[in-house]
């Protein structure tokens, strides 16, 4: 009965349930917008990329704009979801290629050689062992995600005797460094290290659930 009273809806009130938590609104959205990931994955599918990352990223986008479209200040869903769908592909497809030429880039090197020929030594550009591009997925885009939703919650200060943490600074070290005492330090690390587990949590739950949307598709 709830979901016959649930086709009836216009998107816009879909959201409204799928934001409280009912499931069957959910899953009629992502079935409402399916044609429309899949659209998008075609139109950006390459030798270079997975097409079901390609697919899973469009989902991404979809399951973000399902949360956070508000009815009083965006436009229609349908534009808002096309939006988040289209932007989430682009920034895992840009990741993608920078991850990509920074392997290209880091799989020669050059060695300097003697040539009987010249006078100098020459550089010769020779390959070396390098990744595997499958290991590049939708997983490594969430680390750097939470990291920049991470550094625009924070002040450089606090980022900084963060990173200072992550590279194993005792805090006398960096208490020294800043000029603070080492309370402050210990309260710095700890709310640096309570929003990045809520933004990591966050981002990996819908990673999840845009992996189970993608399982259920096959």
């Amino acid at each position: 009965m709830i979901l016959y009273k649930l086709r009836k809806m216009r998107n816009e009130e879909l959201v409204l349930y799928a934001q409280d938590g009912v499931e069957e609104a959910f899953s009629l959205l992502v079935e409402r917008y399916e044609n429309m990931v899949l659209k998008f994955a075609n139109q950006y599918y390459g030798q270079w990329a997975e097409k079901s990352d390609i697919i899973q990223s469009g989902y991404v986008g979809l399951i973000k704009a399902i949360y956070n479209y508000r009815t009083d200040k965006d436009a229609n869903f349908n534009t808002f979801a096309w939006t988040n769908i289209h932007s989430e592909i682009k920034t895992f497809l840009t990741f993608l290629n920078r991850k990509k030429n920074k392997i290209l880039t880091e799989s020669y090197s050059f060695d300097y050689v003697s040539s009987e020929e010249a006078e100098e030594e020459e550089p010769m550009m020779t390959k070396v062992s390098t990744q595997e591009s499958e290991a590049i997925n939708l997983k490594d885009l969430l680390l750097e995600k939470t990291t920049e939703r991470m550094k625009a919650s924070l002040s450089e200060e606090e980022m900084s005797i963060f990173v200072m943490y992550t590279e194993s600074y005792t805090y006398s070290e960096i208490a020294r460094r800043y000029g603070i005492n080492i309370k402050k330090v210990d309260n710095i690390i700890q709310k640096c290290r309570k929003s990045f587990k809520a933004f990591y949590e966050e981002e990996q739950g819908i990673l999840d659930k845009s992996e189970e949307i993608l399982r259920r598709a096959v």
